[in-house]
């Protein structure tokens, strides 16, 4: 079987177990000096440090007991040694400010950890409370979190954060209506590196090099688009799939395998039946989108980003026998995650190329393909007979642990089966390898349809509506109005990403720190309409940077940048969740290239035709730069901008230490096109076409919707406070948490219709 067992027994990687639990709200934490600390009875203090210190243990041992337990399906990869402790935030140092607030801080120590992570229990805490965990060089830090993120189950995991040293920052002002509690019952200590781990293996790359990035092959846009890395119960990683079903209703699904929620399935246990077991792990997944590589240049091996996740699921179908597993997260993909819930085929008459798209070895995406004629056969004696799709063998690439639970893809790009188990891995050495010509074996949504259970899950859950037909088409939220990667140069085809550095006697990079002292630098970019900008990826070479010592901002002008209209703080964030926001934890830069995607709190309008994205930096900061562009074409036009410190803005081609003098900057606005209208003019109607339930925080509408359009909800004074797509015969909305008495205006809007109302929060 096709996964990756990442963590040992259960330790959840990264968020909890409901989705709306899970935003992180931002902020910076009180300290972020070490103190001095008494550890809790039981455990020893690391010499001169206020860190608790995790006790030692046995590698070696550790690492062979990892070897013993990877089975013969393919095997797992663990990578961290688990701690039960019980650590009180009481236990902690304790500072009275000035107005009253009260801090707790507690540190932690394991040596030689990679990066630990935590698991609290209790976890309740009154408004303005706020949780952070950094660690000892704060380059990572995660939260904050309040008592929005207060959990019914009272458990909350924290992500890995990187390093041997953390702090666990607590602070609560006078006067709350109760006193917050949690304690840390499990820390996790990380002796293979999951920050690399996620990575492939360079430079000889030899498990994946037969395994095309999907950015750089045939693979179709949906195909790509709907694909996920999944972590499990926070020790497995697989691949899942959104899927559509017939009733076109946006209802977040997701494909995987039922055996990524087993531990050690080895293909000669049966696996459990029990639903509950199930739906306790479906609450720790955490689904990861558009984990691709950004350039297909063979000199730069670039990461990409991992800021777009969802966490928390329903177990809403398992049947074991055929290791066919679907989920319903708790929240869908926000419009900006660009998400497409892929159509499926439940014929049992497979023609054509077949295409599989996934996560091996928990790495970036990838592409494989097979024109080989695929039959029904049976993998392991403890799954039904006939029952899986067999691959003889791979035309291109190959699938590896972490593969598991991954879509196969028909002609007709829909999915007809997940990835069980095999044998097929890449042979030959790099950078020329093949694939082994071994076989593979995927799950088939036809057999799923032959179940004793009555009513059938499968059939429940992906035809509702009892349509029987054999094929379901997929659906793209964002068809009538894409989500686009704006780009002013083709790094996947003839430009190339460069660091251009200034010539002697100057030191330091054209378009970042150096001795000139410049510190801004912008992209300029055209638009035909007036846009919403959700975000903007950065591409950066291996660099060490302080954070928050880099902004972001959107400037209009005609001529140059000269109003600026919006900024971000630049904290490139790893993996988060959010309906519609990100769940914080500081990335490392100084490692490979990375990918980063950082988002505006609220979508930026811009009505003008001409914009510009720029990076601040702070001259003092540690080395920052971004890539630029060398292009192939000698009549491209610059977009490149430097704030000269005497000259004010200029064009990099008339920047007198920059040559060859034109270039792009690797900076990429996520926008959509603007169609919204002003509100103030609309008339709200007394009886609309809807109905606010202010406990459960549900839009439900009188009629379902007659086509795919959107909801959107303004302020009173015209701004956009949230905005997310509706599918025909969609009848109701969950809206995010807005203070009490907030009012709403509600605009809902189809191809055909539309209709305005207000509500009261």
């Amino acid at each position: 079987m096709k996964y990756i067992r990442l963590f040992i027994l259960l330790f959840f990687l990264i968020f909890n177990y409901l989705a709306y639990s899970q935003i992180s709200h931002g902020g910076i934490p009180y300290f972020l000096q070490p103190s001095i600390l008494t550890a809790p009875s039981g455990l020893r203090v690391a010499s001169e440090s206020f860190y608790i210190e995790m006790p030692t243990f046995n590698l070696d041992s550790v690492l062979r007991e990892d070897a013993l337990n990877s089975g013969n399906m393919r095997g797992s990869l663990q990578f961290a040694h688990k701690f039960y402790t019980h650590i009180d935030i009481n236990d902690g140092i304790k500072t009275v400010l000035p107005d009253g607030t009260t801090v707790w801080q507690i540190g932690i120590h394991s040596a030689g950890a990679y990066s630990i992570n935590l698991l609290l229990r209790d976890f309740e805490i009154p408004p303005g409370g706020k949780l952070f965990i950094y660690n000892a060089d704060h380059s990572y830090v995660a939260g904050s979190f309040d008592d929005r993120n207060n959990p019914p189950e009272k458990i909350f995991p924290i992500q890995p954060v990187a390093g041997e040293s953390i702090i666990v920052e607590y602070s609560e002002p006078a006067n709350v209506p109760f006193k917050g509690h949690f304690f840390i019952s499990e820390v996790n200590h990380d002796y293979r590196d999951i920050f690399r781990a996620a990575r492939e293996p360079y430079p000889d790359g030899s498990s994946v090099a037969c395994m095309p990035d999907v950015l750089c092959s045939d693979a179709a846009d949906i195909t790509v688009r709907s694909t996920v890395l999944l972590i499990i119960n926070g020790n497995t990683a697989c691949t899942g799939s959104l899927l559509n079903n017939t009733s076109n209703d946006g209802k977040p699904y997701l494909l995987t395998a039922v055996h990524c929620f087993v531990d050690n399935p080895d293909g000669n246990t049966p696996f459990p039946t029990d639903m509950n077991y199930y739906n306790a792990r479906a609450m720790t997944a955490v689904a990861f989108f558009n984990y691709n590589r950004p350039v297909c240049d063979v000199n730069i091996k670039m990461k990409g980003s991992e800021e777009m996740s969802l966490a928390g699921a329903t177990a809403r179908v398992f049947l074991p026998r055929k290791d066919i597993a679907i989920l319903e997260f708790f929240d869908s993909p926000p419009i900006y995650y660009n998400a497409y819930y892929a159509g499926w085929n439940r014929d049992l008459t497979a023609t054509g190329n077949h295409t599989n798209i996934h996560h091996p070895n928990g790495a970036l995406k990838k592409y494989g393909m097979t024109d080989k004629i695929i039959s029904l056969s049976s993998p392991f004696f403890i799954f039904d007979s006939n029952s899986f799709w067999e691959i003889p063998s791979w035309t291109n690439g190959s699938t590896a642990s972490g593969s598991s639970g991954s879509p196969l893809f028909d002609e007709n790009n829909l999915i007809i089966g997940g990835l069980t188990s095999g044998y097929s891995e890449c042979s030959g050495s790099f950078p020329s390898p093949d694939p082994n010509k071994q076989r593979d074996f995927f799950s088939s949504f036809g057999k799923g349809w032959e179940t004793d259970s009555v009513p059938n899950p499968l059939k429940t859950c992906l035809d509702p509506v009892n349509t029987g037909v054999l094929q379901c088409q997929g659906i793209d939220p964002n068809q009538a109005n894409p989500v686009i990667r704006l780009k002013n140069a083709n790094y996947t085809g003839s430009d190339s990403l460069i660091t251009s550095k200034l010539s002697s006697p100057h030191d330091g990079y054209v378009f970042g720190s150096s001795d000139l002292q410049t510190t801004e630098f912008a992209e300029a970019f055209t638009v035909a309409d007036p846009v919403e900008i959700y975000g903007v990826y950065l591409l950066l070479p291996t660099i060490t940077y302080t954070p928050s010592t880099v902004k972001i901002y959107v400037y209009t002008g005609d001529s140059s940048p000269a109003v600026r209209i919006d900024s971000a703080t630049f904290v490139p964030q790893y993996i988060g969740y959010s309906t519609g926001a990100f769940s914080p934890v500081n990335k490392t830069l100084n490692t490979v290239p990375t990918e980063n995607f950082i988002k505006f709190n609220n979508p930026v309008l811009v009505t003008a035709k001409k914009f510009y994205i720029s990076y601040s930096i702070n001259s003092s900061a540690a080395q920052f730069y971004v890539y630029n562009t060398k292009f192939q074409n000698a009549s491209q036009l610059n977009t490149a901008w430097v704030k000269d410190v005497t000259k004010g803005w200029v064009t990099a081609d008339a920047y007198d230490y920059y040559k060859p003098a034109k270039t792009s900057l690797a900076i990429q606005p996520l926008l959509q096109n603007w169609n919204g209208n002003q509100i103030e003019t609309i008339a709200v109607a007394d009886n609309n076409g809807f109905y606010y339930e202010r406990s459960m925080r549900t839009l439900t509408l009188r009629e379902p919707v007659d086509a795919q359009g959107q909801i959107a909800v303004y302020s009173v004074s015209g701004q956009l406070l949230e905005k997310m797509p509706i599918q025909q015969g969609q009848t109701s909305v969950v809206l995010r948490e807005r203070p009490q008495g907030t009012i709403g205006i509600v605009k809902i809007t189809s191809n055909i219709s539309s209709c305005v109302g207000k509500i009261i929060y």
